[in-house]
């Protein structure tokens, strides 16, 4: 016993030791995603993790630099202020020199100054100006407070803004504010790498391994494991690995780079270990002494505003045409001393500055912050597990009464009550999407200001909120089922239909969550409340696809405690037909807005047809399996291709044509494009089993031998032909008379006469469309709207609402004006594909109709 405990390894030792098996075990799981990439994707293609590794790098480098910036743009600002507390204001160098040119060209009277000030007008609106747009000052006032200080004073009161905001190397002479604002931006970019933790993961319920399970098992030093499991973080996160950039840049501007550049290892290197094991100690409180639902929620804060100050800093430093009224807001906290910049920076008490006078202080403060840390964590285990792990929080049973008005299903009861008492639900459910839907905000906050400032803006930031909120919602609580969602499958209902009730509920919980923003914009702006009520509308019909998308971000942990990222690409295709939709209401644009539902529905069907198939595998993903094409994914990527295909095929002629001949370019685009996206599809689906016969007749299930089946078929698509032609011509006629009712609104009137305009200008553009959209778009179009498209719906949804939904997405690519004839011949030949079990009828119908409205 004795020889055992006298061979255990020391700390240094055990540190190394664990350090390099983190590092080991990060390999591991980079080379594992490798094998699932390559098995998923049937490819053997080449290891770039390591290229892919450098982008977050790179990312993060850049967040850091912006962090340094925003530290120094915070000093300027607070000497900028300071300056102005003293009776001066702050001019640019260009207007400076003009006063004083001014003062040197007028002579020696008693109105000098007032001469002066009338030759300066246009010079104090463009100086305004020019301050209005990079501090948010306000321009009529500036313009009054430059001349009111120049007829009072001339030159006197004004000062360069290089002289009053020296920067952070006059950071000892400046006042309060400055060093207020510079320690606020240090503090929390401290603050954002403290909740950095081993990654930017918000899912809570993640499984952890935690080093400090050593110590029930190995002889080793409780504090070098502690160190091991803090450190571990930086071997993990990225935004660690420039973080001692940061010290390097302020210690740079205010010493000279050759300083800057040292203060990288001796002073950013420490920091940022210290920072890492803070935030270790806190998230290994937070696990040994809370219970798990309070733990989740705790984490989940913590991560949360990691990953939101990471995205702050970049905002901050793009956002700086509110710096001044923001610095203004913020001064009242100078009343306090605040040092904490001098400290870091070495600004002694007469205002000079030491660099050994900053490495000390920096030293000294990561010291005491890694020692307390790793003997908190050391204390924390001492002390054991909190232990009372008991039901509270959890509603009875008495309980689920109150959720009747979302529906008796027992799965909406069981849903409301995990969110109820779940702590970490509140921050992936609600705080992340707030804050996904602000940054996308801020993304958009061009359009959103070119927009009128009414309805639309607060319906459209809803809509995207709203969207992000179901995104969330969704794999969070499949997640929270772990391994009991299987349960579900000894149930008579099975677990596809709990999922559809499960996305039902989502919906409603999201638009319970929309609703607050809609009934504020009806109350706000009454006289547009009818378009608010069409938002909410729109709103009520997107949150299901959206939901139901939300299904397929489902995945499980498998009992090796392994996570499974979920694709990008299936995650981009949760979000299709979501900007549409809210930029349709942003922009008031309703053609938009349903065009994104419609393509939000099309993109839920596809998602859960192929989920449908994954659901098996979802524990066993080297097993997984697509479904047999020709699948409604198939069919939306390749319509999608037609369109796109045609448009860059018409923008190549257009250059050789130029703008006259854009209409005869588009029209042979789109004759191009359909003829190849066609024959690439057939080839595409040949390839694996299935014969253009097999997209262009739909068999009924009928026992009799082949050869009779297919005579049947053969006699039925005889009849159906001509049934066709009759239908055809009928719809063509009914366009006519549709387009003349449009002659007589004035709206439409003025459009359609817009539209012949241009058409009469251009030559050869009728015919150009009638040869295209009569020999040309009816076969291609047919083969994958109704081919393609419908069967994929019919075996998906079935009924009338495969109908109507391959006819609404038929008609969205097209103009908006004909979406109800198109929509028409679109449920037409849906109909008389299916029963006849032959493309041909459809195709003649939708010749026919072609010809007569475009001849």
């Amino acid at each position: 016993m004795n020889d055992i405990v006298s061979r255990k390894p020391g700390f240094w030792a055990t540190l190394i030791l664990l350090l390099r098996i983190s590092y080991v075990r990060s390999l591991g799981r980079r080379s594992r995603q490798q094998q699932l990439f390559r098995q998923r994707t049937k490819k053997q293609s080449d290891d770039w993790s390591g290229i892919l590794y450098l982008v977050p790098v790179i990312i993060f480098a850049g967040i850091n630099i912006s962090a340094a910036y925003v530290v120094l743009g915070g000093v300027s600002i607070g000497q900028r202020l300071e300056a102005e507390q003293k009776g001066k204001v702050v001019v640019e160098s260009w207007f400076l020199a003009e006063v004083r040119n001014a003062e040197k060209r007028t002579p020696d009277a008693s109105s000098k100054l007032n001469d002066i000030d009338k030759s300066l007008a246009q010079d104090y609106r463009t100086e305004a100006a020019s301050l209005a747009r990079d501090f948010g000052v306000n321009e009529t006032v500036t313009v009054a407070k430059l001349s009111a200080t120049v007829r009072a004073h001339g030159s006197a009161d004004l000062i360069d803004e290089r002289n009053a905001a020296q920067g952070i190397v006059s950071l000892g002479a400046s006042g309060r504010i400055a060093a207020m604002l510079g320690s606020l931006a240090l503090i929390f970019w401290a603050t954002m790498l403290v909740f950095q933790g081993e990654g930017m993961e918000l899912d809570t319920q993640r499984r952890r391994h935690p080093a400090w399970e050593w110590l029930l098992s190995h002889p080793v030093p409780p504090g070098a494991v502690f160190l091991a499991e803090m450190l571990a973080a930086m071997a993990s996160n990225p935004a660690y690995y420039s973080a001692p950039v940061v010290p390097g840049i302020l210690f740079g501007m205010a010493y000279g780079w050759s300083v800057g550049i040292a203060a990288v290892p001796l002073i950013g290197v420490p920091l940022t270990i210290a920072t890492a094991c803070l935030g270790k100690a806190l998230e290994i409180a937070v696990m040994l002494h809370f219970a798990p639902r309070t733990r989740g929620g705790i984490i989940g804060l913590m991560s949360w505003f990691g990953s939101w100050a990471l995205l702050a800093f970049p905002a901050l430093s793009a956002v700086t045409h509110n710096a001044i009224p923001v610095a203004q807001f913020l001064s009242p906290l100078a009343t306090v001393s605040w040092p904490w910049l001098g400290l870091f920076l070495g600004v002694r008490s007469d205002g000079s500055l030491s660099f050994i006078a900053g490495i000390i202080a920096c030293w000294i403060a990561a010291i005491i912050t890694i020692g307390a840390a790793v003997g908190f964590g050391v204390w924390g285990a001492r002390k054991g597990l909190a232990g009372n792990f008991d039901a509270a929080g959890i509603p009875s049973r008495s309980n689920a009464a109150k959720f009747a008005f979302f529906g008796k299903d027992p799965a909406y009861s069981k849903e409301l009550m995990w969110l109820m008492r779940d702590r970490g639900a509140i921050i992936q459910a609600f705080l992340i999407p707030l804050s996904m839907a602000a940054v996308q905000l801020f993304n958009m906050r061009g359009l959103i200001s070119s927009a009128a400032n009414s309805w639309n803006m607060l319906c459209g930031g809803a809509a995207i909120f709203g969207a992000y909120f179901l995104m969330v919602l969704g794999p969070k609580s499949l997640a929270s089922d772990g391994t009991a969602l299987w349960v579900a499958l000894t149930w008579p209902r099975g677990l596809e239909s709990l999922l559809q009730a499960k996305a039902r509920l989502w919906s409603m919980i999201a638009s319970c969550v929309v609703l607050p923003f809609l009934f504020y914009a009806a109350w706000l702006y009454p006289a547009n409340s009818w378009q608010v009520g069409l938002a909410g509308l729109g709103w009520f019909f997107f949150a299901r696809s959206q939901a139901q998308k939300a299904v397929t971000l489902a995945k499980v942990t498998p009992e090796s405690g392994e996570i499974t990222k979920t694709p990008t690409g299936r995650q981009m295709a949760t979000m299709l037909g979501t900007f549409s939709f809210a930029v349709g209401v942003f922009t008031q644009q309703w053609v938009i807005a349903v065009a994104g539902i419609v393509y939000s529905y099309l993109t839920a069907a596809a998602m859960w047809q192929n989920f449908r198939a994954r659901l098996p595998f979802l524990y066993d993903p080297w097993s997984e399996k697509l479904p047999q094409p020709p699948t409604l994914m198939h069919a939306m990527i390749a319509i999608s291709a037609l369109v796109e295909i045609g448009a860059m095929i018409a923008a190549m002629f257009v250059v050789f044509l130029g703008h006259d001949g854009s209409g005869v370019a588009l029209a042979f685009g789109y004759g191009v494009s359909s003829v190849s996206v066609a024959l690439a599809m057939g080839r595409f689906l040949s390839k694996r089993g299935i014969a253009q016969r097999d997209i262009w007749f739909w068999p009924k299930d009928n026992r009799a031998p082949a050869h009779i089946r297919w005579t049947i078929l053969t006699a039925q698509s005889a009849l159906g032909i001509m049934i066709g032609a009759l239908l055809g011509s009928v719809l063509g006629l009914a366009a006519l008379g549709y387009l003349d009712v449009l002659q007589h609104i004035p709206f439409t009137a003025d459009i359609l006469a817009e539209a012949q305009k241009r058409a009469a200008e251009i030559p050869h553009l009728r015919m150009a469309y009638v040869f295209v959209g009569v020999f040309f778009a009816p076969f291609a179009e047919e083969y994958l709207f109704r081919g393609l498209l419908f069967r994929a719906l019919d075996k998906e949804w079935g009924g009338w609402r495969a109908i109507l939904g391959s006819a609404a997405f038929f008609a969205i690519y097209h103009p908006a004006l004909s979406w109800i004839p198109v929509g028409a011949v679109g449920i037409a030949n849906a109909i008389i594909f299916k029963r006849t079990g032959s493309l041909a009828p459809a195709v003649i119908l939708h010749m026919i109709y072609n010809a007569i409205v475009l001849s």
